[in-house]
């Protein structure tokens, strides 16, 4: 009977020491962390500035005073690259009471300055007005410069698309300022003389030209008077690069 115990006894023992031996070690799960990575992103932005040079009349459309009362409005817009406004400024020039063969220099005009943001594209729009209205159009001149021509104005996010003129882009620009449509059309009911828009596309933007000088004949006739108007402005552009840390995980 003993030896049967002690039989049994050493059976059991084996048997537990082989299953030690056989039994998987328990596996242990480590949670590995992400390290973050800063990432540098180079931004270009344009620092865009416009001058009015030169403004000559050669020919006045009113003959009979020998003096035709102007208003020149200029206005550069920054337009996105999905073709929205993203911001305008205006400067206005006037009312200015000029004679045949009179020249006005560069002394004159205040400039206007904008930044067009990455991938955008830029629009310079001029606008000449012969003014009936003196009183009135000196006060929205006067406007003008004071809510245009000193901060920028951040315009309402439309398409540049629904403005097909110049006209209708500086009058855009007047109802960004808050002047409202009705000041801003006060302009439509003058004579107009003359109209352009110039446009840098994003590919003229990142060429690297420094200096635009854009030369414009405004030339017609309006009630049998004949008129002949010759304006030059320089635009200005500077790139602007800013670095910015975004971060990332690994």
């Amino acid at each position: 009977m003993k030896k049967q115990l002690v039989y049994f006894a050493s059976f059991g023992l084996v048997w537990a020491l082989g299953a030690c031996k056989t039994a998987k070690p328990v596996s242990q799960s480590t949670s590995q962390q992400n390290t973050p990575v800063a990432e540098t992103i180079v931004k270009t932005d344009y620092q865009t500035r416009m001058q009015v040079k030169q403004l000559k009349a050669v020919d006045l459309e009113e003959d009979l005073s020998f003096a035709d009362e102007i208003v020149l409005n200029y206005t550069l817009t920054a337009v996105d690259d999905q073709g929205k406004i993203a911001q305008v400024v205006t400067g206005s020039f006037g009312v200015e009471s000029v004679k045949a063969g009179q020249i006005l220099t560069s002394e004159r005009f205040k400039p206007i300055e904008l930044v067009v943001p990455e991938n955008g594209r830029l629009l310079v729009s001029v606008v000449l007005n012969e003014i009936d209205d003196y009183t009135k159009a000196q006060e929205l001149v006067k406007k003008i410069n004071e809510f245009g021509g000193i901060a920028k104005i951040p315009a309402v996010m439309v398409s540049i698309a629904e403005y097909q003129t110049p006209l209708a882009i500086v009058f855009g620009s007047l109802q960004a300022a808050g002047l409202g449509l009705k000041a801003a059309e006060r302009f439509d009911k003058d004579d107009l003389l003359g109209q352009n828009t110039f446009q840098l596309s994003t590919q003229e933007l990142k060429s690297g030209k420094a200096l635009y000088t854009i030369p414009l004949v405004f030339k017609g006739e309006h009630l049998k008077n004949s008129f002949h108007y010759e304006l030059t402005y320089d635009l200005q552009l500077k790139l602007i690069k800013t670095s910015m840390q975004k971060s990332s995980s690994n």
